[in-house]
């Protein structure tokens, strides 16, 4: 069966990826752009803003160059050019993450030199266990609904409520998804859940999620489902702000049967919590969800975590996609590499630029990773 007449919104909508939200502000709803997982959405929902998600653009980045560091990774430089460049007059409001110094940089130079909406800064505890944690956390939200309500008036909290609800839906009805999706892989390709994923970033996420559950529901409806023959990898990373990465690796041989991409699965990581009140639950969310690796939790080893999560998509290897100077996940390379020798499975690391698309040179790594993979599953 083929699935592509339930796949074709989500392909509407990355073909441009802001169309959606200019179309939105033309109707006058109020857009806010955020640029990581870790931002409160709903409140942003609550509010009755669109959010949608920065992801930045392919091309030069001379201005951003100027004004940042030439160690700044390249998202951080594509999305500060965009804004230098005046490409955001529908955001109302862009909110930021305090995920990493670079970032920071980031939205103290947005901030300066655009001017053109409002910018909120939220930080984020970075060891996200531990009560005082969680204290500092809603201290730091109810901040920034404050500054929301400047704006849009009161957020009452049943609209808080909601919009946690919804996206909780949200995470788990996508979270089924990728089970789906790493059953049969021959079905979905990996590229094509990218693709879902983006617009999930780009769209309101009530209509994505009724998106979603007709594509489930024709995925489930299917009788005859191919074998899969390719070799499958789990993929990742921090950014992966397009397709093509996820593309070239199927093209070169692999499929992609899971992944923890800041713009893939780690947007979605489920957390069963519940607060005493709508912001506690939200508060409790962002602090219990699987963590990037900007963020800690006590006895949490990020090598044990991408086994365990390569052992249950029955990956063959993993493929790491590490953008130049992400020192988060830099960080977190070394620990699990090792991990991953010591559990016998195959890794191969793909260096990135996330402004730029994948160099051919890359598609050569990924076969001669294929070919070895291939030969392993025989022998």
């Amino acid at each position: 069966m083929d699935l592509s007449p339930w796949l074709t919104v989500f392909q509407n909508v990355t073909a441009d990826y802001y169309e959606y939200a200019r179309n939105a502000a033309a109707q006058g709803r109020k857009v806010a752009g955020y640029f990581c997982s870790y931002v409160p959405q709903e409140l942003l929902y609550g509010a009755g803003y669109l959010p949608i998600r920065i992801l930045g653009r392919v091309g030069a980045t001379s201005r951003a160059d100027e004004l940042l560091q030439p160690f700044s990774c390249s998202f951080a430089r594509s999305v500060l050019d965009t804004a230098l460049e005046r490409e955001w007059p529908f955001l109302s409001l862009t909110l930021f993450s305090h995920t990493c110094d670079t970032m920071q940089n980031v939205a103290d130079l947005w901030r300066a030199h655009t001017g053109d909406s409002k910018t909120i800064i939220v930080s984020i505890p970075t060891r996200v266990d531990t009560e005082a944690a969680a204290q500092y956390y809603s201290d730091e939200l109810q901040r920034v609904r404050s500054l929301l309500e400047e704006d849009s008036g009161p957020i009452a909290e049943d609209a808080i409520q909601q919009a946690f609800d919804l996206y909780q839906g949200h995470r788990a009805t996508m979270n089924e998804l990728y089970r789906l999706h790493a059953e049969h892989p021959g079905l979905l390709t990996g590229t094509q859940l990218m693709e879902i994923n983006l617009a999930g970033q780009l769209m309101d996420r009530a209509e994505h999620l009724a998106a979603v559950k007709a594509l489930i529901a024709a995925f489930q409806a299917v009788s005859d489902l191919p074998d899969e023959k390719m070799p499958r990898v789990f993929v990742w990373g921090s950014m992966c702000r397009h397709t093509a990465f996820i593309e070239l690796i199927e093209q070169a041989g692999c499929r992609v049967v899971g992944d923890d991409l800041c713009v893939g699965s780690r947007s979605y990581a489920p957390a069963h919590v519940e607060g005493a009140t709508p912001m506690e639950s939200v508060v409790r969310y962002y602090l219990a969800r699987a963590h990037c690796p900007a963020f800690h939790r006590d006895m949490h080893h990020p090598g044990t975590a991408l086994v365990e999560a390569a052992q249950r998509y029955k990956a063959q290897g993993v493929i790491f996609l590490m953008t130049n100077f992400c020192d988060p996940t830099a960080f977190d390379y070394v620990p699990i590499t090792q991990a991953l020798e010591k559990a016998d499975i195959p890794s191969l690391t793909l260096s990135v630029e996330q402004h730029q698309e994948p160099p051919e040179q890359l598609r050569t790594r990924v076969e001669a990773f294929a070919e070895m993979l291939q030969g392993s599953a025989v022998s």
